[in-house]
């Protein structure tokens, strides 16, 4: 299942463009304004005034062009929604395919190519010892032995990140 802060994200987004096509509406009716005012102008003191307004719309052109732009921006913000969910559910899809080949690896790790790279220290050691090979062959025995398992670390990093992303992106 998705993770809800992504999608409380982009559903936000939508309201948003909702709660502008609403703005956009409103202002078809009459506005009402009151307002208090409270002046001191030296010497006179006490200048309160009150004051009311009503605006009424004349020209409505302007005003049903910004209506309708608005309503464009909500159809492309609810497509948009849609589209990072789809997106998102496919990075979620994809990160469970690298979490699953990536387990496949670890175990095709601790099942055989650790327990090769133990042996080949070892008979590489043991040849040296007995003098069977030279230094150059026991030290590229020695590093085929150490990228083994520096592959190994590697591909459980990768895993771990893998893991971590999909915790992140899921609940």
């Amino acid at each position: 299942m998705l993770s809800a802060p992504h999608l409380n994200y982009f559903a936000s987004q939508v309201q948003e463009k909702k709660s502008q096509l609403r703005i956009e509406r409103s202002k078809f009716f009459p506005e009402f304004s009151l307002g208090y005012v409270r002046q001191k102008i030296a010497p006179l003191n006490g200048l309160n005034s009150w004051m009311v307004g009503v605006s009424f719309p004349i020209l409505f052109f302007p005003q049903r062009s910004r209506s309708k732009q608005a309503k464009v921006s909500l159809q492309i913000a609810q497509w948009e929604a849609d589209q990072n969910r789809v997106q998102l559910n496919n990075k979620v899809e994809e990160l469970y395919c690298r979490v699953r080949q990536q387990q496949e690896s670890l175990d095709y790790y601790a099942k055989a190519a650790l327990k090769e790279a133990d042996a080949l220290q070892e008979s590489a050691l043991m040849k040296f010892k007995e003098s069977e090979i030279n230094i150059t062959e026991f030290v590229q025995s020695l590093n085929a032995s150490r990228d083994i398992r520096r592959n190994y670390i590697e591909t459980v990093y990768a895993y771990n990140v893998s893991v971590l992303e999909i915790e992140l992106y899921t609940e």
